[in-house]
């Protein structure tokens, strides 16, 4: 099964790398001084990670799934660091080792509307997270020239070879230790709002 894995995650990750190669980024009010951070993001919009800087220092969340387990092998050859584990199956462990990693100083990618959806629809998790650990979440999207966006829940989509790739980071956004349940969904809210609005912006600089 191990070299099924290898196999499969091979050839996704020579595809991606082909990507990274033929599209260009454009990062967009991107801050070094803001990490450590929850890098938020769609779902259906995970190659946008490809455009943060210092992917060794970006963990993933992946589930324990057979699936996250080849998209685990595949994250691991393009450069990125990974944490198993989901909000319903073994969300207290990833949990806490997410605050451990943010507490080192690295930074952490989180889907915000997975892994099943609705898609869209930004989940509490994200937002308890950043309470916990008082790191900031900067939320993230993109959009590119050339596109395939696949029919699922997600939308998932893949820029196609020679697209330019605005990514646009939102500004920090912190949530407080003592914040109370109607103020943590307000938080929940804003994050899901910002991420509309940074597709928007993204799309305006193609």
């Amino acid at each position: 099964m191990k070299i099924k894995y290898e196999v499969i995650s091979a050839l996704a990750a020579g595809g991606l790398n082909f990507l990274d190669r033929a599209n260009h980024f454009e990062p967009h009010n991107f801050k070094q001084e803001d990490q450590p951070a929850i890098y938020a993001i769609w779902h259906g919009m995970q190659y946008c990670l490809g455009g943060i800087p210092d992917r060794k220092n970006v963990y993933i969340l992946i589930s324990k799934s057979r699936d996250g387990e080849i998209i685990a092998y595949t994250v691991k050859k393009i450069g990125f660091s990974t944490v198993r584990g989901s909000m319903g199956r073994g969300g207290t462990k990833a949990t806490l080792e997410i605050i451990r990693i943010l507490g080192e100083g690295k930074n952490v990618a989180y889907t915000v509307d997975g892994p099943k959806g609705p898609g869209h629809k930004a989940k509490i998790g994200v937002v308890r997270i950043a309470q916990m650990s008082g790191k900031p979440i900067i939320p993230v999207n993109s959009n590119s020239t050339f596109r395939y966006i696949f029919s699922s829940w997600d939308q998932y989509q893949i820029p196609l070879p020679f697209s330019k790739m605005p990514l646009v980071f939102g500004d920090p956004i912190y949530v407080p230790g003592d914040a109370s349940d109607e103020e943590l969904e307000q938080y929940r809210l804003k994050v899901e709002n910002e991420l509309f609005r940074l597709r928007e912006e993204a799309t305006s600089k193609l």
